[in-house]
């Protein structure tokens, strides 16, 4: 390797040491000596003339170093040197002079004379003389200590090195072999290893992932299990593979090989789009529709993973979702849209069908949260929009959209929020929502209907604010089965008295409730059948004044605030495994407060709707006494073992497929069992003693 030429801020250092200090103290070679083991090595020579001799000799057969002397010449065998000058502004003078190593160093492969027998070629050491007019002014020792692989001379190829696939082909067939060029002792694979020195360990090899045997047995094979003395279970359980074959870490099977893909493992698969007719949906499956004769994904804009909204999302089959979008529009265009006009859907088998779209027109404000825009917009934008498949198997039968549009002033830069749903609808129940089959999936929006059988299926609803949060402008929200939740809105009074408070407040609350009377029990109930449906107990607000009725010339008494549904649900059973549960009942009831208001009322009265639902257990639980508390010995739910589910699949907490197929799954597992103790060694032993004693 090839010594680092001295950096310029040596050379500076120098520089000044010679400025500041006498002359003749600094006349020399720096450094004095080197030790190369590179093709070429520089100095710095100091002195006070500026024309140098150098001479070289190569130092041999002596165990002194002889005195300098000026008669050898600059260049010699193998070695060559020069020097170059320059002032450096002092009255003496700095001189850069290099010795290089001229021969090229080849390994020897034949009868060749001037090559190298070993690696290590040249070991040489030379004194390096510096000379005015025949007179050694300074001298330096340099010692070569050359190896073939540093010296190298010749065409270096652009081929780069190419490490094989592990899965296909094993990088380190030798894992044990951690030193390079050297034995390692015990590792019997190491090929540094002579067969004289592996037989100093021969019968101590290392074993196992780290040891010299590539390829050890394991006592699963059944081939190993014909030779040792194995258990008599294993003729059932052992494994036919070849010796290649090994499953420990760091073996790879060496029978067939495949050619790996060239396509990165963290690429994303996505579904190819179908060029042919599809013989039905499965769940999940992406919707096609039929564009200009080609196949393309149907596509409203949906959240993802992190949060922000898709445009051009696909449609699952049978995978509803109901999003929200926020969008910041500085334009028109802005706003996300999806196709409407023309677009025929494919219903999965071999046909279209077109969507049935139904468009509303509604009010809405936005608000600024922006800069100024330069110029005022009007814009006609989507809202919302709600998708409604009507599926049978796997093919679909109809399409209703519902859109909202509304047309938007735009003075400033503003937030737009639009909502997107899809749901689907069984054929059988296209006038109402599926929540589970047959109880209620948590998530699902809870059935209710009106009137009496048969019913029409809607929703039970309560608030959403948007907007200025305010009565006038919020929409309704289905309940979903399973969440509480809590949501109100701020309802504007306007020169109102008490009495008229009250009424408006009241019939405000009502308007949740004029749909709907009954709620379903299930999540599919039957809209024919009256006892698969409960009625909702509503419970009328007492506004009456039976007490401390002298305050109601000061303030409002009991004015509605707030309204609360109350849902018990129970479990009901399992259905492969899951949980059903069903509503009980339906209660709603009012909270009410008292207003700083007589007459002429003029505020904004916080108004509110709460959900709660309050699952009863299926049988009143029994009470325990204090040692049936504190004994764990036998509880499953406080105690690590639980000796009553040791042959789990067999007991009663196992669910997860009915009890008459894992009766006789087990049964099966038994029959094998006994038939392998009764074809096994032991038996056999038994039955030629049995023999041996009769006869």
């Amino acid at each position: 390797m090839r010594p680092p030429s001295a950096p310029c801020p040596v050379i500076l250092a120098v520089l000044v040491l010679v400025g500041q200090a006498e002359a003749q103290s600094l006349l020399g070679f720096y450094p004095s000596s080197v030790l190369l083991s590179g093709p070429q090595m520089t100095t710095f020579l100091v002195s006070n003339v500026s024309s140098n001799q150098i001479s070289l000799e190569v130092i041999t057969g002596t165990t002194s170093i002889p005195s300098p002397n000026c008669n050898g010449p600059n260049t010699i065998a193998n070695w060559s040197s020069s020097v170059e000058s320059f002032d450096a502004g002092t009255q003496l003078v700095v001189a850069k002079v290099m010795v290089t190593f001229t021969r090229n160093l080849t390994l020897c492969s034949g009868n060749e004379t001037n090559c190298c027998k070993e690696v290590r070629c040249v070991v040489e050491t030379l004194q390096v003389t510096a000379c005015e007019n025949n007179r050694p002014m300074a001298s330096m020792l340099l010692h070569a200590d050359i190896y073939i692989n540093t010296t190298f001379v010749g065409i270096v190829s652009d081929n780069k090195t190419v490490i094989p696939n592990q899965v296909y082909q094993p990088l380190g067939p030798c894992p044990c072999n951690l030193t390079a060029g050297a034995c390692d002792v015990r590792c019997c694979c190491d090929q540094d290893c002579s067969l004289s020195m592996k037989e100093l360990f021969n019968g101590s090899c290392y074993s196992g992932i780290f040891g010299g045997n590539v390829s050890p047995p394991f006592d699963q094979l059944c081939s190993v299990q014909e030779k040792n003395r194995a258990p008599d279970w294993f003729p059932f359980l052992c494994v036919q593979s070849s010796m290649d074959n090994s499953p420990f870490l760091g073996y790879f099977y060496q029978g067939y090989t495949g050619t790996p893909s060239q396509t990165p493992s963290f690429n994303l698969s996505f579904q190819s789009i179908y060029e042919k007719p599809l013989n039905g949906y499965k769940q999940g499956d992406a919707i096609l529709i039929d564009l200009n004769g080609f196949n393309e994904y149907l596509t409203i804009p949906q959240q993802s993973a992190i949060g922000t909204c898709m445009t051009y999302s696909p449609v699952a089959y049978l995978q509803d979702f109901n999003v929200t979008c926020i969008t910041d529009i500085t334009l028109c265009t802005d706003a996300l849209t999806f196709l409407l006009d023309a677009v025929k859907v494919k219903d999965g088998n071999g046909g279209t069908i077109p969507l049935k779209i139904q468009l509303k027109n509604i009010t809405q404000d936005i608000a600024p949260t922006g800069p100024a825009l330069p110029h005022v917009l009007q814009c006609e934008v989507n809202v919302s929009a709600d998708y409604v498949f009507i599926w049978e198997a796997n093919k679909i039968k109809e399409i209703q959209v519902t859109v909202e549009t509304a047309n938007l002033t735009l003075t400033h830069q503003a937030k737009l929020a639009q909502r997107f749903t899809a749901t689907f609808l069984t054929s059988n129940s296209t006038t109402g929502v599926l929540s589970g089959n047959p109880g209620y999936q948590t998530g699902k929006p809870v059935i209710a209907a009106n009137g009496s059988a048969p019913f029409i299926k809607t929703t039970l609803n309560v608030w959403k604010p948007v907007l200025d949060s305010s009565c006038s402008s919020v929409i309704q929200k289905p309940v979903l089965f399973g969440e509480n939740s809590f949501s109100g809105c701020l309802f504007k009074v306007v020169n109102e008295n008490c009495a008229q408070l009250r009424g408006n407040v009241l019939s405000w609350f009502k308007n949740l409730l004029l749909s709907v009377n009954q709620v379903s029990m299930r999540g599919n109930s039957n809209v024919s059948d009256p006892s698969e449906w409960v009625p909702i107990i509503y419970e009328e607000p007492n506004t009456t004044c039976t007490e401390n009725c002298n305050t109601e010339n000061v303030i409002c008494l009991k004015v509605p605030s707030n309204i609360n549904f109350q849902i018990l649900t129970a479990v009901i059973g399992t259905v492969e495994g899951i949980t059903q549960e069903e509503i009980l009942a339906t209660k709603v009831s009012f909270s009410t407060v008292n207003i700083d208001c007589v007459s002429a009322c003029n505020l904004s009265l916080p108004l509110t709707a709460s959900v709660q639902f309050i699952r009863v257990p299926a049988q009143v639980p029994l009470s325990i006494t204090r040692f049936q508390m504190t004994n764990t010995e036998y509880d499953c739910q406080k105690n690590d073992v639980c000796w009553q589910q040791l042959a789990y699949p067999l007991t009663k907490y196992y669910t997860g497929e009915p009890q008459h197929l894992t009766l006789a799954k087990g049964l099966i597992l038994v029959f094998f069992f006994i038939s392998a103790a009764v074809l096994g060694a032991p038996w056999n032993r038994i039955r030629k003693a049995w023999n041996e004693t009769t006869f």
